[in-house]
């Protein structure tokens, strides 16, 4: 028999944590489990899909040993439809079997569910060769950044993914889906003799970006470079890397762009959401000319159109352009400054936006390809 007891509120958090790990359909039950093991006053609970694996650890009153395994959905139903009280479990192990019962007790009512005994569940340590401590706020704006241009095309697993370039004084993070790029760099200091460069599935680090609270988290990568480690107050998220060689994306980023554009983020966005909702297949049409900038689409089959103008400030000659109307949303949705530049060549060449401040030391700059218009 083996005894603890907690809080609802400290199960719940800690549970719903490493139950990011498991994967929402899976065949292998192996995967279906919250790891449970009980040693020296704490609870340390562990959560895989084989490719990515959540460790929390979580102080509760035992002065027992053990570990089990409980399905993971069975006990977050449990705890979600729980109000915080205290609560303690019991476990007991049926006669010559490794299954058992969890008895769970609060000021209100008992509760019984399956579980197994299990030896300590195996994991294999790896030697982390690089470890950087990065401030939690420009971790998540990095992958906020970054993770809405990654593609979602299994043909092309490296750009399922977010590109970290490492170097002594920044973090580079790179996506692209083949329509779009991002670029984004943060100041950091770390000590790196020589350049890295890594591929985090998106996944991760949407995972992270759930996890990751407090005011730093500690980014680990393994000598091979084919595993990364993040590590953030009692949680630890390890996770496979990808190992396809990212694109060179040095080579789509235009640089002599002779046409800019500057103008208020806002009124660009809104007018693109408005203007897009008239085009039948999502596209709108750009047209640039001295201080005026003009927004158009129309549905020919439904006779709609429409068309608004904005004053901007625009050096170069007259250009018009088409675009996927949801790839300028998203690109300018994730601009912070109120005024952006639109660095422009021709209506076939990749187009630049960026924040008409850019921080000291941090670029952001993001690739929309345009689409062919039929004048």
């Amino acid at each position: 028999m083996m005894q603890f007891s907690s809080t609802i509120r400290q199960m719940q958090d800690a549970v719903s944590k490493v139950s990011q790990a498991i994967p929402a359909k899976t065949i292998d039950p192996r995967y279906d489990n919250v790891h449970l093991t009980l040693e020296n006053g704490l609870l340390t609970l562990f959560a895989t899909d084989g490719e990515l694996a959540i460790t929390a650890k979580c102080p509760v009153e035992t002065s027992d040993t053990g570990n089990i395994g409980i399905k993971a959905k069975t006990l977050q139903d449990f705890l979600r439809s729980m109000y915080d009280t205290p609560v303690s479990f019991t476990i007991n192990r049926q006669e010559i079997s490794d299954h058992g019962t969890v008895s769970i007790s609060t000021d209100k009512g008992h509760y019984k569910i399956p579980c197994l005994f299990e030896s300590k569940p195996e994991k294999t340590e790896k030697t982390y060769a690089i470890t950087l401590e990065l401030k939690t706020e420009e971790l998540q704006d990095l992958i906020q950044k970054t993770i809405f241009a990654c593609s979602v095309d299994g043909m092309r697993p490296a750009m399922m993914g977010v590109l970290f370039e490492i170097e002594e004084n920044s973090i580079t993070g790179v996506s692209t889906d083949g329509h779009r790029l991002v670029r984004c760099r943060k100041p950091i200091t770390a000590e790196i003799a020589e350049k890295q460069k890594i591929v985090v599935p998106a996944r991760v680090l949407s995972i992270i970006q759930k996890l990751a609270q407090n005011d730093s988290v500690t980014m680990s990568i393994d000598e091979d470079r084919r595993s990364v480690c993040y590590s953030c107050d009692n949680v630890v998220l390890e996770a496979a890397l990808i190992v396809e060689p990212y694109p060179n994306y040095e080579a789509v980023i235009p640089v002599e762009h002779d046409k800019k554009l500057v103008a208020q983020r806002t009124d660009i966005y809104d007018s693109v959401r408005r203007v897009g909702r008239f085009s039948s297949i999502g596209d709108i049409k750009i047209d640039v000319n001295g201080a005026t900038l003009k927004i158009m689409a129309e549905n020919t089959n439904e006779g709609e159109s429409a068309q608004e103008e904005l004053t901007c400030n625009y050096t170069g000659e007259p250009i018009t352009i088409g675009f996927n109307a949801k790839f300028i949303e998203a690109a300018l949705a994730h601009i912070d400054q109120s005024e952006i530049i639109i660095e422009l060549k021709s209506p076939t060449t990749a187009v630049i936006f960026k924040p008409g401040a850019a921080k000291e030391q941090e670029e952001l700059i993001i690739l929309v390809m345009p689409v062919r218009i039929n004048n």
